[in-house]
């Protein structure tokens, strides 16, 4: 007979939880469905559409800071990277400097492994601009200036993979799409 001073313990303390088979039969279900639909997922293209929106937030960034500031921004690519400057000797016309001063972006990128004002592309990514400038500008009213010519605008291709996408710099609004 048990003490009346010890708990005894209740019929549903040993019985919670699982069974060893069940843990068992879990994972060889768990293993078998990792075979068969890990294979399936597809990782491609996630480098390609976050460097495309970065390049695109980039030059949005770059239209509303000429904007804001009301000076000359210049955004220049060079291999796969987009730098940005600005032009604060001569506000609203873009002097023989052309941008002498760093435009530092809101958040470095880590690509870049330093410069606060350039994106720089990830392995196996490349940005081209054929057959826009390599220099765009964006004078204080938001309007995009390429190959000398106002009011141009101006196309970025972001490539890598399969994926192939564009970033159009629109004419005479500036509006990145």
């Amino acid at each position: 007979m048990p003490s009346p001073s010890l708990p005894q313990p209740s019929r549903t303390a040993w019985q919670s939880g699982f069974t060893l088979i069940e843990l068992i039969m879990v994972m060889v279900l768990m293993g078998i469905l990792a075979t068969v639909a890990l294979p399936r997922f597809n990782f491609s293209g996630f480098d390609e559409v976050g460097f495309r929106d970065k390049v695109r937030a980039t030059l949005e960034f770059a239209r509303k800071s000429a904007v804001a500031q009301r000076r000359i921004v210049c955004v220049a690519l060079a291999g796969n990277n987009l730098t940005l400057t600005i032009d604060n000797v001569t506000p609203e016309t873009l002097g023989a400097g052309a941008c002498p001063r760093q435009l530092t972006l809101p958040a470095a990128d880590a690509a870049c492994g330093g410069p606060t004002n350039a994106v720089c592309a990830p392995n196996g990514v490349t940005l081209t601009s054929p057959p826009s400038p390599a220099l765009l500008t964006f004078d204080a009213l938001g309007r995009p200036n390429a190959l000398g010519q106002p009011s141009a605008g101006a196309v970025y291709n972001v490539a890598g993979g399969t994926v192939n996408q564009a970033i159009t710099v629109e004419a005479e609004t500036g509006y990145v799409r």
